[in-house]
């Protein structure tokens, strides 16, 4: 809100570092995907627990080999990738982002033994950290040398704030960290075949869920037209936080309920949850549908409001975003990541292909209707799949969707039955009086 209301003075700057952070986003979700998962599933196998050390070792050498990897390809393929983006600007940004790359090596490492020993209290501290550096930094170069705030100094507050954080999260973990460095060829083997699924899946679900960015920068040539995608995604990403932080905590959780009752537990999670999520996205789906000039004027300002049509279009099917992310947790909770792996490829080709067509035949509009018809097609497809696999019932998520409206409301009439006495013996204490 404040870059875009008092930082950035255009749309295109803002299509700039949209661009940097779903890049950024990208990497740091893939990476999470191909660490995170293997980790916590191997410290959850009894046949790995007493060697908590080698699964840590093993983590650590495919943490640092995919950052090195991907160095790399921003030394070598950074130019291109950014010409393919239209926008020379992002160039200088990602090579000064391979300093981020480099923190994130200690800083996930952290996060994933602290989520593995559902230590979720110290992750948030962590991000508090992160996140308030970068804000605090920000306010201070906007009161104080607002000259010199311009994209690679956000880059370089980042970075400052990425290492407030790692510094954070390295303190809550140490308990946990490794006592010494075991290698073991065949673990670490074991770890690459069952994260490269995962590693994939992130892969394909990242770029599907930024793809409207991206494709619109190559094909419309606009940084104008990006950032106002950017606004939209900054308020779906927003929506998302329910659903994001219930499938990281499932998934340790599931990984338990898989090895203790099998899938009845596991199908109990998944639509108790996604129901719980929904009710809270549909109400907020009506609002922001109703009020959408409201909502761009106070998220991003004025200048962006051409946002507005296309925040209508996809806000009213948010409430099917739940279910792409408890699906991937679950598929890989229960020992299916090669199945999560081929319908995220599928989904994210479709999504390519309908958001392309979008473009082409719509305009610069079309991107949003393609991700809408993209999103409903791969919901379908993901349900079939649980239905066959865990046996989920869509009557059964709707029954948690009004059971939590019916707690909510009982609640409330408990709290006001609780405040009416006290009103009716002011009202009595007022006539004596």
């Amino acid at each position: 809100m404040i870059l875009a209301k008092k930082v950035f003075p255009t749309a295109s700057e803002m299509g700039v570092w949209g661009l940097f952070l779903a890049t950024l986003s990208i990497i740091e979700t893939i990476k999470q995907g191909l660490l995170r998962n293997p980790m916590i599933k191997f410290f959850s196998e009894p046949d790995y627990a007493s060697e908590k050390n080698k699964v840590q070792s093993s983590a650590l050498i495919i943490n640092i080999g995919f950052s090195a990897l991907t160095i790399l390809f921003i030394l070598i393929l950074g130019k291109p990738f950014c010409g393919w983006l239209n926008s020379p600007e992002l160039y200088p940004m990602i090579l000064l982002g391979i300093l981020l790359i480099i923190l994130l090596i200690p800083f996930n490492h952290c996060e994933v033994l602290l989520q593995a020993n559902f230590k979720f209290k110290s992750i948030f501290i962590g991000y508090v950290f992160r996140q308030g550096v970068f804000l605090a930094g920000v306010i201070v170069f906007l009161i104080f040398f607002k000259p010199y705030l311009d994209l690679l100094m956000l880059v370089k507050l980042q970075i400052a704030a990425l290492f407030c954080g790692m510094i954070v999260l390295f303190f809550s973990a140490r308990q946990f960290l490794f006592k010494g460095f075991a290698f073991d060829k065949v673990l670490l083997i074991k770890m690459l075949h069952f994260g490269k699924y995962i590693f994939g899946t992130n892969v394909f679900s990242t770029l599907s869920r930024t793809s409207d960015q991206f494709i619109t920068a190559n094909q419309i040539q606009s940084e104008a037209i990006v950032a106002y995608y950017n606004v939209v995604s900054r308020i779906y990403n927003l929506m998302d936080v329910p659903s994001m932080a219930v499938a990281d905590v499932l998934f340790p959780k599931n990984v338990e309920a898989m090895a203790e009752s099998g899938t009845d537990k596991v199908r109990y999670y998944f639509e108790r949850m996604v129901g719980i999520i929904i009710s809270i996205l549909g109400p907020v789906s009506i609002i922001i549908f109703l009020m959408p000039r409201l909502i761009i004027r106070i998220i991003a300002g004025a200048k962006f409001m051409m946002a507005v049509s296309l925040l209508r279009t996809v806000i009213l099917f948010s409430f099917l975003r739940p279910f792409s992310y408890q699906f991937g947790a679950t598929m890989d909770a229960i020992g299916k990541p090669k199945i999560n792996f081929w319908i995220n490829l599928f989904n994210m080709s479709t999504n390519f292909l309908l958001i392309f067509l979008g473009l082409h035949y719509l305009g610069w509009k079309g991107a949003a209707y393609g991700s809408v018809v993209g999103l409903v097609i791969n919901t379908i497809i993901m349900y079939i799949v649980l239905q066959k696999t865990i046996g989920i019932n869509w009557s059964e998520i709707l029954d948690y969707v009004f059971e939590t409206y019916e707690d909510v409301f009982s609640r409330a009439k408990k709290f006001l039955g609780r405040k009416a006495p006290l009103a009716n013996k002011d009202v009595e204490l007022r006539q004596n009086r």
